[in-house]
């Protein structure tokens, strides 16, 4: 009810509402590194009485089914773990590994569902808090929920088309550079997205942050990168050819358009932009233009 009084007073008050949430929030923060999760449920249970309508309860409420949710099973595999984890390797009789034992991530999805729930609700009323759809996404790429992924971040870009990125994190804080974190988030996903072999969601999110920012040379270069990656030569060769346009000091961009020259057979373009990056800086791109010219010189 305090938005409706007048402004004079809510400059006055601000202060005090912000330091009492703040304090709410450090509770909040020392119940998280505590494993009793009743203690944890008490607290937010206190903090939703004080301030019911807080978007910070909200995703207290959601961390904390969460947590409720997670649950480690032991695996017995012959697959090794990813990611570098640690596990207990099996021998047979003969010292070959036969197997190996590592913990895992498994999840009640009937909790997780109570949480996601809460979240929706937080995002729905608040929708200019960023960091509330983020939070779901990360749980979402943790369960490989990559549909649902990009059904989020498709909200949030519809979202920043209305707010002008004008967007607010933890304790309602405004970013100061609502854009740069978009844009640096989304660059981000589209990695893990890669990265996890969703070739064809991240392409999608390409083409939906190019419509907002198409002179944006990230996102160009993302594109043209999953061009070349599928052979897709003369699609990629354009746009690289207009980054490098863009931004001539770029030494990646510069060697993926050698490279394509290069696998076109195309020798005096390939030679025009290997001869660039012979002192270019970076000693493996060197290396490879050096070559690259030698192999050409030799050949003509």
């Amino acid at each position: 009810m305090w938005r409706i009084i007048t402004f004079i007073i809510i400059l006055t008050n601000y202060n005090s509402i912000a330091h009492a949430q703040n304090d709410w929030y450090e509770k909040y923060l020392s119940c998280v590194n505590d494993s009793d999760v009743h203690a944890w449920k008490a607290m937010i249970e206190q903090w939703e009485q004080a301030e019911p309508e807080s978007p910070d309860v909200y995703a207290a409420w959601y961390n904390y089914y969460i947590k409720l949710a997670m649950t480690d099973v032991v695996a017995l595999t012959t697959t090794a773990p990813e990611d570098n984890q640690e596990a207990l390797q099996l021998m047979d009789s003969t010292g070959v590994v036969a197997g190996y034992m590592y913990g895992i991530e498994s999840y009640n999805d009937s909790i997780l569902q109570i949480g996601y729930q809460k979240l929706d609700t937080a995002i729905r009323l608040f929708p200019d808090r960023l960091d509330l759809p983020f939070g779901k996404v990360a749980m979402l790429f943790r369960q490989q929920l990559y549909s649902e992924v990009m059904q989020e971040l498709r909200r949030v870009l519809d979202r920043s088309e209305k707010n002008g990125n004008r967007w607010l994190w933890t304790l309602n804080q405004p970013l100061d550079d609502g854009e740069y974190v978009l844009k640096d988030s989304m660059q981000d996903y589209f990695a893990q997205l890669f990265d996890a072999g969703q070739s064809d969601y991240a392409s999608q999110l390409v083409e939906w942050m190019l419509r907002l920012y198409p002179t944006d040379i990230i996102f160009r270069s993302d594109k043209a990168s999953l061009l070349a990656i599928a052979k897709r030569y003369s699609e990629a060769l354009p746009i690289y050819l207009s980054i490098y346009e863009d931004n001539p000091d770029d030494i990646i961009v510069a060697s993926n358009i050698a490279h394509i020259y290069y696998t076109l057979g195309d020798k005096e373009a390939t030679l025009k932009y290997y001869s660039k990056l012979v002192q270019c800086g970076d000693s493996e791109i060197e290396h490879i233009a050096k070559q690259r010219i030698k192999e050409i010189e030799q050949t003509d």
